[in-house]
């Protein structure tokens, strides 16, 4: 998608080397930063009740069992809940806890923006384990307002902070979309024959598919958002403009979608035109030297009685008299303006 997705953040959200599916960790400090945990710190950590810790993971390593069953202990719903195939948005409860399901902007280098990376969460008031298969840009943004000392200050404050930035970065990819469609909407004004065929298929087919996910993902933040009990209000209020935000792209999505279904009708339509018209002219060419291939043709015939066969002047008489046939064709087609 390099139509459209320069000037686009690129990921940092890579585990150290061998570290399995541990990627980071870390424990608020309740005014904004936080503390990043090893391995050692985060199991030593785990079980004080006071700790609100955020525990990172890459599910696609084996250990990740050890983390999910043996830490957190976690019940077998949720785990199959946090590690199942379909990773569509969504929201369910399992007792004080919460599983959803995300997408964010896959800002991997060389990945299509519209290849989007789910983000699994398991939240409790205390806890928060996040999920993903490959890197995601979102997540290293959080970490680095953490580090930064202006991050979350607790757990539900830290998943309004992922949602908001996931969702801003969909904003980011709908204004890159918006520019292209812009561009290439001026161009085919400039030239009606001009369109990029090639970059409008792609603007399509990306806008198919933020319309795909993030249009569950904008009821499943507005649904994440009415509870459960031990969710802030401000927490709450700040998931439902998320939810509103992405309902507000969701419409770009559709509105873009049809821009760019106009656009092609418009190409298709030039084109069409285009063609009709040089169907006509070699229309009106063919009904212009039928008449005049008879001619040809039956005067070319080998067999004795043709006139003219001995007059020295009956090719230019023949000559003159096709372009006299010729001209009293053109002159009925005009006539009957069909040319």
């Amino acid at each position: 998608m390099a139509a459209f997705n320069d000037n686009l953040p690129t990921t940092t959200d890579t585990p150290p080397p061998q570290a399995g599916a541990f990627v980071t960790a870390y424990q608020l400090d309740g005014t904004g930063g936080g503390t990043e945990l090893d391995n050692a710190q985060l199991h030593a950590m785990w079980h004080s009740e006071e700790a609100a810790l955020w525990l990172h993971l890459d599910f696609r390593h084996d250990d990740v069992m050890t983390y999910l069953h043996s830490l957190a202990e976690l019940d077998e719903a949720v785990i199959e809940a946090l590690l199942e195939e379909d990773t569509r948005p969504r929201v369910a409860r399992f007792g004080r806890g919460v599983v959803t399901t995300l997408r964010g902007i896959n800002f991997n280098p060389g990945a299509a923006r519209d290849d989007l990376i789910s983000l699994r969460v398991w939240m409790t008031p205390k806890r928060l384990i996040t999920l993903r298969r490959r890197p995601l840009h979102a997540v290293s943004v959080v970490r680095e307002r953490i580090d930064d000392g202006n991050g979350a200050e607790s757990i539900p404050d830290l998943t309004a902070w992922l949602t908001e930035t996931l969702v801003d970065q969909v904003g980011d990819v709908t204004h890159q979309l918006d520019g292209r469609l812009a561009e290439l909407e001026e161009a085919q004004l400039s030239d009606p024959e001009y369109v990029n065929n090639d970059d409008l298929t792609r603007i399509r087919r990306s806008l198919i598919n933020l319309r795909r996910f993030m249009g569950p993902q904008r009821d499943c933040l507005a649904q994440l958002a009415q509870g459960p009990l031990w969710l802030d209000e401000e927490t709450k209020v700040s998931l439902r403009e998320s939810a509103n935000q992405l309902s507000r792209y969701t419409e770009d999505f559709n509105a873009m979608q049809e821009r760019a279904h106009i656009l092609q009708e418009q190409f298709w339509s030039e084109h069409n035109e285009q063609l009709n018209q040089r169907m006509y002219m070699l229309a009106v060419v063919t009904t212009v030297f039928l008449p005049l291939s008879f001619l040809t043709g039956l005067l070319g015939v080998n067999v004795g009685g043709l006139p003219g066969t001995d007059n020295p002047y009956a090719f230019a008489m023949f000559v003159v008299i096709n372009l006299l046939v010729g001209m009293a064709v053109m002159a009925l087609l005009k006539r009957k303006h069909w040319w």
